[in-house]
């Protein structure tokens, strides 16, 4: 899985597609860490535009993420989710814990702030 990523300094912007599933965590993983090696990111923005399904243990990951970004007084937050994504981010009261935005670039404008 290639997953293109935006830096903007502070916070990078992670496009994947397709299903991000625990078949394709490892892959997504390891976009994932390399970009927090990176001390000045602070915020992981997800565009989810193309991704048309999130399974439990992506979820879980995006939780550790968190965690792990709340330490530097950042954190994760989920873009252009589509009707699935959104209705499973209900569903798992997860539409409580991670910041969406319809728009990637409202995201990044509110990242590091």
């Amino acid at each position: 899985m290639s997953i293109p990523v935006e830096d903007y300094g502070h916070a990078v912007i992670l496009k994947p597609k397709g299903e991000l599933t625990e078949d394709t965590l490892d892959a997504f993983k390891e976009v994932v860490d390399h970009q927090l090696v990176n001390e000045a990111v602070v915020d992981v923005i997800v565009d989810m535009e193309e991704v048309t399904f999130v399974d439990s243990a992506v979820f879980e990951y995006l939780l550790d993420t968190q965690d792990a970004l709340h330490e530097k007084f950042g954190q994760v937050r989920l873009a252009r989710c589509d009707e699935n994504v959104t209705k499973i981010l209900e569903i798992t009261r997860l539409d409580l814990v991670f910041e969406t935005f319809s728009e990637t670039n409202d995201a990044v404008r509110v990242a590091g702030t």
